[in-house]
Formats: structure tokens, C-alpha cells, sequence
């Protein structure tokens, strides 16, 4: 197997998308998550209050009304009840921060192929291997040094704050919530703040750690655009588009945006086009016989194109590729030759390659 260099084509990533295969951090929603259910808590704090005190009372008056044994079936309803309206609103906003969040960092993701049933998944053997990955592990050891780190934190805080919260036993219930509620914030503040700058920086770290996952071999790029090529939707839908490109700018407008043109060199000629930013392989602009091919050949001379002689390539073109077609996957190692030789002109003049 060839080393991974390259990076992964926009076909591997859509591919990997599907099967739900994105570069994600589990701390970055998980961060934002504690953070908004502390506030929630806190801000929602009187209205908590409220429900317990009113259900705490009455508790004690069906109790006193009716006995124990009357009150427990009427009282456990009620109590799931005060549950049920107290929890829903808390859960519903730290869902939705949850959901935000995770869209935010990964985008809008379908993956149907997730849940198709794999007889793979149940095997003891491959799960156990799964869970002893290197990547599991780091995972287990970053978990246990965030936890680590803060506890430490909620340490140094309560350490500091002892004294006045052992103060607040004697002072008033206002005073003592007031004290309680001053160091809640404390600790949420920098417990929170550590869990972001935790988060972000492992949301960069995955972010590259999955750039690294899908990078392929050169071969692999190759292999996929020759399937893609062999598509024949995507082969119907090239030539369409090649057909009504060459109708609006003809054999000249293809010249004028080639690199080369290869030509036999008195009955063919084709033009070939690539840029390296932009253009997945090399494929044929313009391509003509006999008449057309010295048009082509004088079109290069009118805009400085390079003229490469070779009847082998030339020929080769002319059988196995259209106008606006990917050359042939064996051609590849001959154009990266003609193609480092035209970069390394450093001037305006035609200039003539012949095959050796």
C-alpha cells in the first residue's frame, strides 16, 4: 500500500458524510450543554422554589387531612406531575442548545446509513477490538484529566469560599442563599470556561485528526475518477455539457484556455486543459483532424499555447477521449511530463516539444 498524501477528493468526504463519518467534537456540545442547564437552573431558580414550597405544603396538609395511607396515591400523582413541569421546560432549552450546537459544528447530516442492520456490529470480537483502539484510549485519558482538572477547580474555589459559607450557617436564609448562589457562580463560571477552551481545542484537533483519516493514495484519486468516468450518467451529462460549451466558444475558445496541444503532428491535434487548483485530471478542450488540426495548430500559435509532438499520445487522445473528457488513466505520467515541462518556460514564445 502507497502513502496516504493527498487530500480526500469532495467524493470520499460526501461518501463519508453518508455513513455519518464528520469531523465532530463530543465536548463542544457537551460544554455548552452544562453550561446552559446551570443557567437554566439558576434563572429558573424562584420558579423551583416556588413549586417545591407549594408541594412541600401541600404534602403536609393531605397528610394531616387524611392520614398517610389515603394521601400516598393522590400524592404520587401530584408528584410526578410537579416533575413533569418543573424538568420540561429545563430539558427542552439544554436540548435545543444541544441540537444548535451540533448543527453548527458539523452542518445538516442525514446518515440513513447508520441504522441498516450490519451482522458485523454484533461481533464480540471486532467490538472488543474497537473498544481497545488507540483513540479510545486517549479518549478515556482526556475524559479522566477534564474531570481531574475540575475538581481541582471546584476545589480551589470552595477552599477559598469556606469561611464564608460556613459564616452563612448563622445568617439569615436570604443572606446564606445569597452567599450560596455567589459561589455557584464561581464554580460554573470557571468550570464552564475551562470545558469551552477544552471543547474548541479538541474540535480543532478532530477537525485534523479527520483531515489525516481521509487522505488517500494517488492511485485511489486515479481509480476514483476513472469510475467516475465510467458513469454513464456522469459521461451523458459531460458530453452535454461539452456539446453546448464547444457550440458557444468552438475549436478557438477551447485553444485559448489550453495548457498544450498535442498534436501527430500533421492530421491530429488536441488541445488539452488542466489547472491544477481547479481541475481533477488533465481533459481535452479542442481536438480536430486533418483541416481542423492545422486551425488548431494555428490557434496555438495565435495565443502562445505550446506545441507538443508526439503521435503516440496524439492518437491515443484522439480514440479514447471527447471534447471536455478526462484523458486516459495511462496517458497520466506522459502529460505530468509535458505539463512540468511547459511550467518550466519562462517566456511568451512558441515553443515546440518533441518525444524522444
Amino acid at each position: 500500500m502507497g502513502e496516504k498524501t493527498e487530500k480526500a477528493t469532495p467524493k470520499k468526504l460526501r461518501d463519508a458524510r453518508n455513513k455519518g463519518q464528520v469531523a465532530k467534537s463530543q465536548d463542544l456540545p457537551s460544554a455548552f450543554t452544562f453550561i446552559a442547564s446551570i443557567w437554566v437552573l439558576l434563572a429558573s431558580s424562584k420558579f423551583l422554589f416556588d413549586h417545591l414550597g407549594s408541594f412541600t405544603i401541600m404534602t403536609f396538609n393531605q397528610i394531616a387531612k387524611g392520614g398517610l395511607d389515603t394521601a400516598i396515591p393522590e400524592l404520587y400523582l401530584q408528584s410526578l406531575s410537579e416533575i413533569f413541569i418543573t424538568s420540561i421546560p429545563i430539558l427542552a432549552i439544554v436540548s435545543v442548545v444541544g441540537l444548535v450546537i451540533n448543527f453548527l459544528s458539523v452542518g445538516p447530516m442525514l446518515a440513513l446509513e447508520v441504522f441498516k442492520f450490519d451482522i458485523k456490529k454484533f461481533d464480540p470480537i471486532s467490538n472488543l477490538k474497537a473498544k481497545f483502539k488507540l483513540k479510545t484510549l486517549i479518549e478515556l485519558l482526556k475524559s479522566v484529566l477534564k474531570i481531574s482538572i475540575a475538581c481541582y477547580l471546584i476545589y480551589g474555589v470552595m477552599w477559598k469560599s469556606l469561611p464564608v459559607l460556613i459564616r452563612s450557617v448563622s445568617m439569615p436564609m436570604d443572606a446564606s442563599l445569597m452567599i450560596f448562589y455567589a459561589f455557584l457562580m464561581e464554580v460554573v463560571i470557571k468550570v464552564g470556561l475551562f470545558f469551552i477552551i477544552i471543547a474548541v481545542a479538541d474540535f480543532v484537533y478532530q477537525k485534523k485528526n479527520f483531515a489525516n483519516e481521509m487522505k488517500m493514495e494517488k492511485f485511489e484519486i486515479k481509480q476514483e475518477y476513472k469510475n467516475s468516468e465510467g458513469d454513464p450518467q456522469i459521461k451523458s451529462k459531460r458530453k452535454q455539457i461539452a456539446q453546448e460549451i464547444a457550440y458557444q466558444e468552438g475549436p478557438r475558445g477551447g485553444v485559448k484556455r489550453a495548457q498544450a496541444v498535442v498534436t501527430n503532428p500533421t492530421h491530429l491535434a488536441i488541445a488539452i486543459g488542466y489547472k491544477k487548483d481547479l481541475d481533477a485530471a488533465p481533459f481535452v478542450l479542442a481536438k480536430g483532424e486533418d483541416l481542423m488540426a492545422e486551425r488548431i495548430v494555428q490557434y496555438a500559435e495565435e495565443f502562445h499555447i505550446p506545441v507538443v509532438r508526439n503521435i503516440k499520445l496524439a492518437r491515443k487522445l484522439w480514440e479514447e477521449a471527447d471534447v471536455y473528457e478526462f484523458v486516459p488513466e495511462d496517458t497520466y505520467e506522459v502529460i505530468a511530463e509535458i505539463l512540468r515541462w511547459i511550467a518550466s518556460l519562462n517566456t511568451d514564445t512558441q515553443y515546440e516539444y518533441s518525444e524522444r
